[in-house]
């Protein structure tokens, strides 16, 4: 292995490290943690007895709140209200269930393989846009966040999506569009909004003028119209992903679908009404997210579209507003964004954040919603 070689792989070796170790050092200790009594325990266990074998209950450490369906979508089918998942990650779920025959272990698996797949991933992109060494802060920076650490430790979809989003941009930055759209295509069929990946990519082949290349949208448009015809096929319902939303939200509009109509119906007064009722922490982290998105058009002028699409998207539909503290950090050009240049700021910036993201899971184990 030359020295350029073997300075990449430790370059690209230390989020991988430092990630492994944080899971399983935060494992050990909520471990502990919910073990005062002597025995393994904790609320969701309650909520759900006999879901997870018993031979296998530490498991119940990477699952919470409604992680818990996509296993059980594997494992039994699509049924009302579970529309609202689509099915790749309960696909790759299954296909590892099979092979380790558990599927909750299936699951645990297939989501920390590609969330620290998703790692590799963004350090790969972050250098076409920064030097190695401002990519490997990034990387740092990005991983050990709390939201973006819990929701790719905990069993969601949330690393897959990562992981194929991310993918599918890189691979069109490399001019393999045919590669590209196929990890688009997985992105919609993991979230739908997943889809929205397809806007940068057809500016940046519009302002080229390479009119023939937009053809390869159809390979993602595809892959969501499938879906679409399944959900037809199974349930009668082309849009039930959408219909049964309403469930989760317990048959009232979620806080992005209220505001617009406040805002319909009522203008600014309806606006107020609507908001009185939120955390502030929820303004405050919108308005900074705001910030954080203008510094992306000095990025990259298409993902700028991508990530104000995407996160007004997510600000009008989505069901509760907490949620945005999940979501958004989910919107990978703003971590384009990080650039620090001194390892030693990197170093106490991750040291601060890895108790955080402790924190944070084991809010989500305590029955907290936390988004």
């Amino acid at each position: 292995m030359s020295s350029v070689e073997w300075s990449k792989f430790r370059r690209f070796s230390y989020p991988l490290i430092i990630s492994g170790a944080l899971r399983l050092i935060g494992a050990v200790w909520l471990f502990g943690i919910f073990s005062q009594s002597g025995k393994f325990h904790t609320g969701w266990m309650d909520a759900n007895p006999n879901l997870i074998p018993l031979g296998t209950s530490w498991l119940w450490l990477f699952n919470a709140w409604d992680s818990l369906q996509f296993p059980l979508i594997s494992i039994f089918g699509y049924d009302h209200p579970n529309y609202v998942r689509l099915p790749a990650y309960p696909l790759f779920i299954r296909f590892a269930g099979l092979l380790t025959g558990n599927y909750w272990f299936g699951a645990f698996l297939v989501t920390q393989i590609f969330a620290l797949a998703s790692v590799v991933v963004f350090q790969l992109l972050a250098e076409e846009y920064m030097k190695p060494s401002e990519a490997l802060n990034a990387t740092l920076l990005m991983s050990t966040f709390p939201f973006i650490f819990v929701f790719m430790t905990l069993s969601y979809s949330e690393s897959l999506f990562f992981f194929s989003i991310i993918c599918s941009w890189y691979f069109y930055k490399r001019g393999q569009i045919f590669v590209s759209s196929l990890f688009a295509g997985l992105a919609s069929v993991t979230k739908i909004y997943g889809i929205l990946i397809l806007l940068p990519i057809i500016v940046d082949l519009v302002s080229l003028k390479r009119y023939r290349e937009l053809i390869y949208g159809l390979i993602p448009a595809s892959f969501l119209m499938s879906w679409l015809v399944f959900c037809y096929r199974s349930s009668g319902d082309v849009f039930a992903s959408w219909n049964d939303e309403k469930f989760w939200t317990h048959g009232a509009n979620g806080d992005g679908v209220r505001l617009v109509q406040a805002i319909l119906h009522q203008g600014l007064q309806g606006v107020v009404a609507c908001c009185s009722g939120l955390d502030p922490t929820i303004f405050w982290s919108v308005a900074l997210f705001v910030i954080v998105v203008a510094r992306i058009w000095q990025v990259d002028r298409c993902l700028w579209v991508y990530a104000m699409s995407l996160s007004g998207l997510l600000i009008f539909t989505a069901p509760f507003y907490i949620s945005l503290l999940r979501f958004l950090v989910f919107i990978f050009p703003v971590w384009l964004t990080v650039r620090v240049r001194n390892p030693w700021i990197a170093a106490v910036s991750v040291v601060a954040l890895v108790p955080l993201s402790l924190i944070v899971w084991l809010f989500s184990l305590q029955v907290t919603f936390i988004g």
